[in-house]
């Protein structure tokens, strides 16, 4: 059974060019800048998760290349 939109509920729901372009815009700018970086990032968790490992692998007693 579908329910009834009334005209003040589809005036809440509508996002305009006015709102929807800033969103857009701060979107873009974090895209952009995990992007630029993504090589350090990756190498960044990379190294955490080796860390984490030999960590894990010293307190298990075994060594970890």
């Amino acid at each position: 059974m579908l329910t009834h939109v009334f005209p003040e509920d589809v005036c809440y729901m509508y996002i305009g060019p006015d709102t929807l372009m800033p969103v857009a815009s701060a979107l873009a700018a974090i895209a952009g800048v995990v992007l630029m970086f993504w090589r350090r990032m990756v190498g960044m968790v990379r190294m955490g998760v080796q860390i984490l490992a030999a960590r894990v692998a010293r307190l298990r007693g075994k060594e970890v290349q």
